[in-house]
């Protein structure tokens, strides 16, 4: 199976919502993922960001946690690659995480 890229939302076996892919290309080699969950019932704010895309499989829409960051290991789970956001759209993501870890 191909490997996960950065921005593809994936559905993963025994997660019940869609994921996005958060963890860079070079760590998703390995077969493993960061990803943060893309949830319909949580309340907008500064961490948990608006998502919308439409697909050939319906609708995914909902709030992006970004705090609700877990690690994956797509090699011992079976997940279909629903669609990838764009950089662009990305970026809000990588935004916030890197906002979250901010050590000074």
């Amino acid at each position: 199976m191909n490997k996960a890229e950065q921005g593809d939302i994936l559905r993963i076996s025994g997660i019940n919502w869609p994921v996005i892919v958060v963890s860079n290309n070079h760590f998703n080699t390995i077969g493993e993922a960061i990803v943060c969950p893309i949830l319909s019932n949580i309340t907008p704010n500064a961490v948990h960001l608006p998502i919308r895309v439409s697909t050939t499989a319906g609708k995914i829409q909902g709030h992006i946690a970004c705090e609700h960051v877990r690690h994956v290991d797509l090699n011992t789970r079976r997940y279909t690659k629903v669609t990838s956001l764009k950089l662009t759209d990305y970026l809000d993501i990588s935004d916030t995480l890197i906002a979250l870890f901010d050590f000074r």
